[in-house]
């Protein structure tokens, strides 16, 4: 099992770590998480779509977002890689692929924040939190790490 699945490609897609005016930094819960369990923004890409078109996509299915609500800072050198379980390959996307493999972009959010929509069959709850407590909230295995890579590559300084 595990010698096909690495044959297999990654799903490739999007995390949009997301900032307002302020440098605060939007985190969403999905309904499956834990309370203590957060994440940026993002989701897989669509066959034949750029991650821009991705990105956007994502956005706007996820917040009712335009890309004028938004300034692009950058996109990370630093990939989010992982494998899923091998009890899920073949449940995942079909079987497809072997795990995902997610760029990061930081962007800035210049909109106004009444007007985003977090629906709530995939949201429980969401929050804007500074950069010093994104280590309390990124809880997952690698997480922090990752995310604070593109973090500090982008925005040089930012997580003290």
């Amino acid at each position: 099992m595990e010698a096909a699945q690495s044959d297999k490609p990654y799903r490739k897609g999007i995390s949009a770590i997301i900032m307002d005016k302020d440098n605060s930094f939007l985190l969403v819960q999905k309904n499956a998480y834990k309370e203590n369990e957060w994440n940026f923004l993002g989701g897989g890409r669509e066959e034949g779509e750029t991650l821009e078109q991705n990105l956007f996509r994502e956005l706007k299915e996820e917040l009712g977002a335009d890309s004028a609500d938004f300034e692009m800072i950058g996109v990370s050198s630093h990939k989010i890689e992982y494998d899923y379980p091998p009890k899920l390959v073949l449940k995942l996307n079909g079987g497809k692929y072997r795990g995902q493999s997610y760029e990061q972009v930081i962007l800035r959010f210049i909109g106004d924040k009444e007007k985003l929509i977090f629906t709530p069959e995939e949201f429980k709850a969401h929050k804007w939190v500074t950069a010093n407590e994104l280590t309390d909230c990124l809880v997952f295995p690698n997480q922090y790490q990752n995310h604070k890579k593109a973090i500090d590559e982008l925005l040089p300084g930012m997580i003290k």
